[in-house]
């Protein structure tokens, strides 16, 4: 299985608040990340129109556009996008309410800590790492059964009828 030579591993950090922008900038740069930053949801989605995101960190609370509504967005239109939430509230119903309506793989709270940070976003990478392979085995699989469809077999029906139904299961579940 061929896998990418150098994925890229690129975080966009959307934040209102230019200092906790830049600090976020600096910590994940020197992770060896590239690190994308605007203050604004709507930046934040043309941004995703001009570069390949991997992960991105929205601030809850800002002007315009909050960041669960961002994340929202982002789940639906980049469904393969990991969605991070970061606030400085101590509400656990926001918690909550980040999971269920943004599906966010982490909830970070300001102040966060700097090893606490490198360990999530370890993490993160290594969780997109998979899925990637994983929609590359699925793809290598449902070309390996059409070829099957392709070549057609008469002498046995069942085993067409099968990959068909295989297929057709992939295409359901997202594979």
């Amino acid at each position: 299985m061929a896998v990418d030579p150098a994925p890229t591993r690129t975080i966009l950090v959307v934040d209102d608040e230019v200092p906790i922008r830049l600090a976020l900038t600096r910590v994940l740069g020197e992770g060896g990340y590239t690190v994308l930053g605007t203050d604004s949801g709507r930046e934040a989605l043309e941004l995703f129109q001009q570069h390949p995101i991997d992960l991105v960190i929205s601030d809850h609370y800002m002007p315009e556009m909050s960041g669960i509504d961002l994340l929202k967005l982002v789940r639906v239109r980049h469904p393969h996008v990991v969605r991070i939430l970061l606030t400085g509230d101590k509400d656990p119903e926001l918690a909550v309410r980040s999971i269920n309506e943004s599906e966010v793989y982490r909830f970070i709270r300001k102040p966060w800590n700097n090893s606490d940070l490198r360990t999530i976003m370890h993490f993160a990478f290594e969780t997109i790492r998979l899925e990637r392979e994983k929609r590359q085995l699925l793809a290598q699989v449902r070309d390996e059964r059409l070829a099957v469809l392709r070549r057609g077999s008469p002498e046995d029906p069942a085993g067409l009828e099968r990959e068909v139904m295989l297929l057709a299961e992939d295409e359901l579940h997202g594979g």
